[in-house]
């Protein structure tokens, strides 16, 4: 049992209550008590106890739409136009391995954990080896296999890609939840996507796709159907609320009013999107509607870096940009969006500080210079904190991260482990440049 005493407790409830002088008792069963330190019961005050004194205390962020063994991709011609054909397919089909997936993927988990990231929806391949990394290291992880029809890295064509499926199913357990991704409704036909809501719906678990991200996909349904992306995702049956789609960058008049009224959840990549020029969603008025929103990083390919301070920044700026107004999306609405929101979109009892949930926590030190001072603790998070400023992180009540440092892995072997599986990727990729 964890006793964390006097630190500035953010619930991220509903009415975002806090304690300024706040007590939070967890193990690994879930949150015992959250509340004023004054009315900690008898039974856990005489509990040893951590002093979080001058530290924020909140849950641990939510990643709902990340590639963690794009890893290797990180800085890799980030400037190049047509960088997807040209550099990232061919590399992944030529030089992605079940082995340097897993290297890669321990990597993006502790670049996670030490920002204060406790869980995350994963879309990549050899996702059952991908489980299992998380599973060791302690994170909680939505973990989705990439379906494709093309030859990928784990399977040859549409079909093989359902025996790594099988092996994911196997891997679920209390921190592990299959999830079946096919990549995007231009990638599959609507029949191969059917087939995988079939399969989701069958075995009782979430599906994820890339949706209304590219502008071609965007002139493309128009040209041959008449439609938006998600108009042609309704007219075919495959919205619901079992779906997370990731992006929706470009929407149609109607669109908002659809993914509302079938209850789909968003992943937002603010990084991601804004570098690759592809513009800005709407997230604010599809909140706005009660569409449940999270933020996602996307891949370090994409968006470089896993941290969701570099999201909740990025969605501010652009944002007060793209609606010329400096009070809108205001930091309280926008911390909510990585940690309670994110919980709403994986469907779990995580991202709040509350009696019963998961004891998914991080506390975030205000003792810094970039800290200092502390007007605002929303503000403090959004536009001046930074993954340093993260002390402790907990998962199901086990500390992963102790004073800005792993404890659930040695930090020297896993990168000496992710270079030795590096080589033969290295090397093909800069052959490339």
């Amino acid at each position: 049992m964890t006793v964390l005493r006097h630190g500035y407790v953010l619930t991220m409830d509903e009415k975002l209550t806090e304690y300024k002088d706040g007590a939070v008792v967890f193990d690994a069963s879930g949150i015992l008590f959250v509340g004023d330190d004054s009315m900690l019961p008898e039974v856990y005050r005489a509990l040893p106890f951590d002093d979080m004194t001058g530290n924020l205390v909140l849950p641990a962020f939510i990643n709902t739409h990340c590639h963690l063994a794009m890893t290797p991709f990180r800085s890799l011609a980030d400037d190049y136009p047509d960088r997807l054909h040209r550099f990232l397919m061919p590399l992944e089909n030529k030089a992605m391995t079940r082995e340097f997936a897993v290297a890669a993927t321990k990597l993006a988990i502790a670049e996670m954990l030490l920002s204060g990231t406790g869980s995350a929806l994963d879309m990549y391949y050899f996702e059952s080896s991908v489980a299992q990394a998380a599973q060791e290291m302690g994170l909680r992880l939505w973990a989705g296999e990439t379906i494709l029809e093309a030859p990928h890295p784990d399977a040859k064509d549409f079909s093989e890609s359902f025996d790594e499926m099988e092996k994911l199913l196997a891997k679920r357990s209390d921190l592990i939840t299959p999830v079946i991704a096919p990549h995007a409704p231009y990638s599959l036909s609507y029949q191969h996507l059917k087939e995988c809501l079939d399969y989701a719906k069958k075995n009782d678990i979430l599906w994820s796709m890339h949706l209304s991200e590219m502008p071609f996909e965007f002139a493309q349904c128009n040209e041959k159907y008449g439609m938006t992306p998600v108009e042609k995702m309704e007219s075919e049956g495959l919205l619901s609320d079992r779906l997370i789609a990731a992006h929706l960058l470009l929407l149609g008049d109607r669109d908002i009013e659809i993914l509302k009224s079938h209850d789909v959840k968003v992943a937002h990549c603010p990084g991601s999107n804004s570098k690759a020029a592809k513009g800005v969603s709407p997230v604010p008025e599809m909140v706005k509607e009660g569409i449940h929103a999270g933020f996602g990083t996307d891949g370090a390919a994409s968006g470089n870096t896993l941290d969701l301070f570099t999201q909740m920044k990025l969605y501010a700026v652009l944002q007060k940009n793209r609606l010329h107004d400096r009070a809108a999306v205001p930091a309280k609405e926008i911390v909510p969006l990585a940690t309670r929101e994110g919980g709403y979109v994986l469907g779990a009892k995580i991202g709040q500080l509350k009696e019963g949930f998961k004891a998914d926590i991080q506390v975030i030190s205000l003792k810094a210079p970039n800290m200092i001072p502390c007007y605002d603790p929303y503000s403090v998070l959004v536009y001046s904190a930074q993954s340093h400023n993260v002390a402790n992180v907990y998962v199901q009540g086990k500390c992963l991260v102790h004073k800005g440092q792993l404890t659930c892995v040695d930090y020297n072997t896993l990168v000496s482990d992710f270079q030795s599986a590096s080589a033969h990727f290295e090397a093909i990729a800069r052959s490339l440049l």
